[in-house]
């Protein structure tokens, strides 16, 4: 299944790619009209957009195990008995990281993948759909996550071939760029003029580099407020309803993308189609059920150290060479 993400920025939108002098440049793709000529075009790369959704996707699921947890309270046999929500910071990395490869070449005994994907990778939807890294293990991912290509009189054939059909008006792509302005100033000044309400230690000089510039002028390149631009979500690997559950209910409340959000950029209102109401719904039904059916197993998967799933068997002679002490040291 596919589902189409419209995304209109309601501020300058920055993905920076790379920074010359005191200016960061979008992130550009060079693509070939139909009369054969090539020009850069501004794009959202589906990384960023995968960056962006797992990260969400997360606090999504945390969420919603939590409020599975608190509505748990109230009856007979409750899951967990707890208003807390407890996770291993290994665990949290891989929700919101991906995890970690490793390059440790000590042997630590072989992992069993079918263990770690039933306690583990399977009750922790995230990890189920956006894939995970555990040490030199690389669970893939289900989903795919497209470009965004902005609309443009340029692009409209691109997005035409690529089942997108916007419409008739659109700018040039050279209406869709520009700068902003970010400075950066010395507040020295403002911190002495607390003195009436806290005691400042310390002297100035102590706090500042000998070189440190009053004000610093930085510059991003942008696509500015209005541009729209189409991208799409896609399971490569055949996703549950409860699956897809979670990946709408988590693109429904993406609104930020790119760089410097707290400085005022990146704000996008996204649509998305390709999919009816009456399914959405089923599929959110489906993903809500899961949770609370598998509470139990959740929490647990959530406690767990990943990388106990790597420690050697106990009975190995290589386990007591590598995790064991002497009774001499």
């Amino acid at each position: 299944m596919r589902v189409i993400l419209k995304m209109k920025a309601l501020e300058p939108i920055s993905v920076g790619y790379e920074s010359i002098g005191i200016e960061t440049l979008l992130y550009s793709l060079p693509i070939v009209k139909e009369d054969g000529t090539a020009l850069e075009v501004p794009v959202i790369p589906g990384n960023s957009l995968r960056g962006v959704l797992r990260d969400q996707m997360a606090l999504q699921f945390l969420e919603d195990v939590k409020s599975a947890i608190l509505e748990s309270k109230n009856e007979t046999e409750a899951p967990e008995k707890q208003e807390s929500l407890n996770a291993h910071i290994g665990t949290l990395l891989s929700l919101f990281s991906g995890g970690i490869l490793s390059g440790e070449e000590k042997a630590q005994g072989m992992p069993n993948i079918k263990e770690i994907m039933e306690k583990y990778v399977y009750p922790l939807l995230p990890l189920s759909i956006m894939g995970v890294a555990l040490k030199k293990i690389i669970i893939p991912g289900k989903i795919k996550v497209g470009i965004g290509y902005p609309v443009t009189e340029e692009t409209k054939p691109l997005l035409t071939d690529l089942g997108v059909s916007p419409n008739d008006s659109a700018p040039a792509l050279s209406e869709i760029t520009a700068s902003v302005l970010i400075t950066r100033k010395d507040d020295t000044n403002k911190v002495m003029q607390l003195k009436d309400l806290l005691n400042v230690e310390g002297e100035v000089e102590e706090a500042k580099a000998g070189d440190s510039a009053v004000q610093q002028r930085l510059y991003r390149q942008v696509v500015v407020p209005g541009t729209v631009f189409y991208s799409y979500v896609e399971d490569v690997i055949p996703m549950t309803d409860a699956e897809w559950g979670l990946v709408l209910k988590t693109l429904e409340r993406l609104d930020k993308i790119g760089g410097r959000v707290a400085g005022g950029l990146g704000k996008v209102k996204i649509e998305l189609s390709g999919i009816d109401n009456e399914k959405r719904e089923a599929f959110i039904e489906a993903y809500t059920n899961y949770i609370g059916d598998n509470l139990n197993t959740i929490l647990k998967a959530l406690k767990t150290n990943p990388n106990d799933f790597f420690k050697s068997s106990p009975n190995s002679s290589e386990s007591v060479k590598t995790n064991e002490k002497s009774p001499e040291t």
